[in-house]
């Protein structure tokens, strides 16, 4: 992240107009130094507005990720935190450190040219809105013991969210980690796991969750969708609520790490949006249709079948049956 986009975005805050003379002086730059910051908050679309002789102003709250605030909000100065201001994935970045790696490290970024979500499907990641977070985390385990990891991330997102913007309205979980809000997406986790010799593996967590992205700006995202910004009708600082994200999700995955995903059943029951709810199921190219019924002791998804069967699935894209 260019520390001086940081600094202008920070006194742009206020509201007033700043002319690029003192904006220059403050940030101890040239005029033209100060222009192709603008021209580049400008590229990114970002509420600027411009009056001959009165400077520039920002017309919305707007604060961007800072990497110290984020460490200074999660008190773990131990864990790395990258934060880029524009990268393909933060999943793919984290990449580059799978090899010979023992240490927890966050990545987090500005805005994606290439996010994923589950299924290879296209994660939608403007400038400066939302959070794309992926945290590296080794297990000294079998990749088999981590059946259900992804379900447990979900439930540790669910308590940041309430943790910081406080319990509106009731976020919910659709299998197997979309998180839910009045029927409508607000986050989604992707999860990649490579394993090494001598039981140890390593764990990629991407999470993508809508903060403050408007309805009226990204109207090209085909399924139904909200942000906690329209939920709540206030401006969010992210980073306080990236600092929540990565300790609720260290602390879980230490729960889990111990103990397996037993621990967490009773916690996915309340969340569980798919409960007693007609569920369409797609695994590989077949469809099923029956009643959600939980999941089992792997994570995997139990449905009550039309001729009175009980069935688990491991993987597969869910939907709620419309009445």
């Amino acid at each position: 992240m260019n520390d001086n986009l940081l600094k202008l975005t920070d006194l742009l805050h206020d509201g007033k107009y700043h002319d690029g003379t003192s904006i220059g002086e403050t940030l101890q730059m040239t005029r033209a130094g100060v222009w192709k910051l603008i021209k580049k908050l400008k590229h990114y679309n970002l509420p600027l507005s411009s009056v001959k002789g009165k400077g520039y102003r920002l017309e919305l709250p707007f604060i961007l990720l800072d990497p110290q605030k984020i460490s200074a909000s999660l008190n773990e100065k131990s864990i790395p935190i990258e934060v880029l201001e524009k990268v393909d994935s933060t999943n793919l970045y984290l990449k580059r450190y799978w090899h010979n790696n023992k240490d927890i490290r966050a990545c987090i970024a500005e805005m994606q040219t290439q996010g994923r979500g589950r299924l290879n499907r296209q994660w939608h990641s403007p400038f400066g809105q939302n959070i794309y977070l992926s945290l590296l985390y080794p297990f000294q385990k079998d990749v088999s013991a981590l059946s259900g990891l992804s379900l447990v991330v979900s439930l540790a997102l669910c308590h940041a969210i309430e943790n910081v913007v406080g319990q509106k309205e009731k976020i919910g979980i659709k299998w197997p980690n979309d998180i839910i809000v009045a029927t409508q997406k607000m986050a989604g986790i992707l999860t990649e796991i490579q394993a090494e010799s001598n039981g140890f593996c390593q764990v990629i967590i991407g999470i993508g969750l809508n903060v403050n992205m408007q309805k009226k700006e990204n109207e090209n995202i085909t399924q139904a969708w909200s942000s906690l910004q329209q939920l709540g009708g206030t401006y969010i600082d992210r980073n306080i609520l990236c600092a929540e994200v990565i300790r609720q999700t260290l602390l879980y995955l230490e729960r889990f790490y111990r103990s397996g995903l037993t621990p967490f059943l009773t916690e996915w029951q309340q969340r569980d949006v798919l409960s007693q709810q007609p569920v369409t199921l797609l695994s590989g190219t077949q469809n099923y249709s029956g009643i959600g019924y939980g999941i089992d002791a792997n994570g995997h998804l139990v449905l009550k079948m039309q001729d009175g069967s009980v069935q688990s699935f491991s993987s597969g894209d869910t939907t709620l049956k419309k009445s």
